[in-house]
């Protein structure tokens, strides 16, 4: 959509039929209601907004604005309010005079006046199959929480009432198998939403006003009213607004009020009168990504829950029985007409935890065939062009007893001819939206089976990759001869990825200088100009220059190495006494594995963003080796002060030794559970057919 040069002129006649926009649609502005017209402070005057918990009211002033603007632009509302619950706001329009183009109600899932709308949104969704579920969960458990209180209001979603987010967390948990793809959610302090994907604010304005209108101005506070916010020409919001919604007006270049409130509101509405009101333009295209996975899978009250379920996880600590494990494999006849699918996201990390599974079933089923599956958008043609890839990395799995390739990868160049059907798939995503609906059922464990597949099992590469550490050490052994650097007091600063994290390396390390003579710095991706010269002009400030690893010559020895290659800091982490692992400030990114680091004996300081290995951060975050900055704002200064005491007081080695022992284990017990399964679901005749 083009928006540049657009003009709203004085008269509201001549606005209304001004051809503004391709395929001559009008401007509209759109707003919220709760967080943005009404709000629960006192104003003199206010109009009552009567609420379940707590009254709000509306300024008079906002009204009259609301009234005038409405003389440039039409004006709708979009609002995670029913019909029912929305009479007063209605009422007061109306005794005002104010005119609503279109009221779009429940989060997008109801419009005004267009009951097909929500019948398309729900499509082959069955709120009430849901709703038995939550109510039978609730019971079973003894959640808090009050499933029928707003029952009747709402014919779009799924609102219920919880005082506690850990329970309504559980309540949601619980529900993934039900509400699959679906279904987005809302936690908030009192109240839970389960709202049809289908059923967005931008998406119910585009389908049943989107050929009239498009999105001049939009007004909103909470994270259902990104979409809006994304699509508008110019977004506004106030102060008391989602920090999500906030960062993104701020992105967007749009517009955000310094006040909250009943001020706040009166600011943007006065912004938005200005515009409507003159010739303008300039205004911003819509785009802009939005924050999805910081929305639902990062919220708060989940990272809470998960915690939660880390803390109460009971990791097993008998020791699997391998020659039980190779009974089951003579029964299974060392895997002869067994092909296994393996599902991943890409060629990238993951192959660490697939050598550390096939390391145990390679010997126990020799003749079984492997088939590897990427997701097709994640195939990776950086890491993975060619078949082979798999097989410099899986060189010593590659050949059956009788000959012939045990490996095919579908869609990759070169790979061997597709073996026959699957026997078995097991899964080995390690991101949340690969794994969902069942993320958090599986999150914590080794191995789960998928609940809707028969002989399919999701194997936590989080375990696999603890796992791999003695196989990791010793490729740091057989390595080419140690880096020679300015000092032996070094520090890794690696996956380096954003401002902060160059912030934190740099003037870490300057300000460490008592303790350290040495820098490495690896960014996460090479090749990004624009970050490699925020680390040069931050290097720059100090008084240092970086040396490229790709250029280092055997007589140098920098003070700062820049590493602008792949798959050499392995061997690097030699060098090294302490690690700041970066990524771990940004949801997006969910941190990076500390493993490699660990595996060196180097201790790790790292952001409170660790999804990406919870099972290694959650067992050693108090022991010293992983060392969790949970402050943003005094990350900095935390990360100095703890890499000095580090550096002053390494952690006891024996800790490391003894975590790391217990789980190599585990690619064992994963095959037995997977092995006992395969027995059970197949006889020998079946086999040999």
């Amino acid at each position: 959509m083009i928006l540049q040069g657009l003009n709203f002129e004085h008269d509201a006649k001549t606005v209304r039929n001004s051809h503004l926009c391709p395929g001559d649609r009008k401007p509209a502005f759109v707003f919220d209601l709760d967080g943005i017209i009404n709000h629960t402070t006192s104003v003199q005057d206010g109009l009552l907004i009567r609420g379940r918990t707590k009254d709000s009211l509306i300024d008079p002033r906002t009204i009259e604005y609301l009234v005038e603007l409405s003389g440039y632009i039409d004006l709708f509302v979009a609002t995670g309010r029913s019909q029912s619950t929305a009479i007063d706001f209605k009422k007061h329009f109306t005794d005002a005079g104010l005119q609503i183009s279109g009221w779009i109600f429940e989060h997008g899932a109801v419009v005004a006046g267009c009951p097909k709308w929500t019948e398309t949104v729900l499509g082959v969704i069955n709120l009430n199959v849901i709703h038995r579920q939550a109510k039978k969960i609730v019971q079973e458990h003894g959640l808090p929480i009050d499933v029928e209180c707003y029952r009747h209001d709402h014919k779009g979603f799924l609102l219920y009432s919880a005082n506690s987010p850990l329970a309504a967390e559980h309540l949601l948990s619980c529900l993934s198998n039900v509400l699959g793809k679906h279904f987005r959610t809302i936690v908030g302090s009192r109240k839970i939403a389960i709202i049809p994907k289908l059923g967005d604010k931008f998406t119910a304005f585009q389908a049943n006003f989107g050929t009239d209108y498009f999105i001049a101005f939009a007004a909103g506070d909470a994270t259902d009213d990104l979409t809006l916010l994304q699509h508008a020409a110019f977004p506004l919001t106030l102060a008391g607004a989602s920090h999500l919604v906030q960062k993104y007006i701020n992105k967007r270049g749009g517009f955000l009020s310094e006040k909250s409130g009943h001020e706040g509101i009166a600011e943007i509405l006065e912004i938005t009168l200005d515009r409507a009101a003159k010739n303008i333009s300039g205004l911003s295209a819509p785009g802009h990504r939005l924050p999805y996975e910081e929305i639902e899978t990062f919220r708060p009250s989940r990272c809470a829950y998960l915690d939660n379920l880390f803390i109460n996880s009971a990791y097993p600590k008998e020791k699997p029985d391998i020659i039980y494990a190779r009974k089951l494999c003579a029964r299974l006849d060392l895997g002869k007409k067994l092909v296994l699918e393996i599902r991943m996201r890409d060629w990238g990390g993951e192959v660490k935890p697939l050598r550390s599974l096939l390391k145990v079933l390679v010997p126990l089923i020799p003749y079984a065939k492997w088939r590897l599956v990427f997701r097709p958008e994640r195939l990776g043609v950086n890491n993975l062009k060619n078949f082979q890839a798999v097989a410099d990395k899986l060189q010593e799995f590659m050949e059956m007893p009788d000959g012939g390739s045990r490996f095919t990868c579908p869609g990759v160049p070169g790979t061997p001819d597709n073996p026959e059907n699957s026997t078995a798939t097991l899964l080995m995503y390690d991101h949340p939206d690969d794994m969902a609906p069942w993320y958090d059922h599986a999150a914590t464990r080794l191995i789960i089976s998928y609940p809707e597949r028969i002989r399919t099992w999701f194997i936590n590469p989080m375990f696999l990759k603890i796992a791999d550490v003695f196989d990791a050490a010793n490729i740091v052994k057989k390595s080419s001869s140690p880096v020679q650097l300015a000092g032996s007091n070094t520090m890794m600063a690696a996956n380096v990825i954003s401002g902060l994290d160059i912030q934190i390396a740099v003037q870490g390390f300057y300000r460490l200088s008592d303790f350290l003579d040495t820098l490495i710095i690896a960014p996460r991706v090479v090749t990004n100009t624009r970050r490699n010269q925020m680390i040069h002009d931050a290097l720059q400030a100090i008084g240092e220059e970086m040396i490229f690893f790709s250029k280092l010559q055997k007589h140098d020895k920098p003070r700062v190495l820049f590493v602008d290659t792949y798959g050499d800091l392995c061997r690097l982490y030699a060098n090294c006494r302490i690690t700041y692992l970066g990524g771990g400030f940004d949801a997006r990114k969910r941190g990076f594995d500390p493993m490699e680091s660990l595996t060196a004996k180097v201790p790790v300081i790292l952001g409170p963003v660790y999804d990406f290995n919870r099972i290694a951060v959650d067992s050693l975050k108090n022991t010293g080796w992983i060392n969790v900055l949970n402050k943003k704002t005094s990350a900095p200064d935390d990360f100095v002060d703890t890499a000095k005491r580090i550096l002053s007081f390494p952690p006891e080695l024996n800790t490391l030794k003894q975590f790391t022992e217990e789980r190599s284990l585990d690619p064992l017990r994963a095959a037995i559970e997977v092995l006992t399964d395969l027995c059970a679901s197949f006889n020998r005749s079946v086999l040999n057919t």
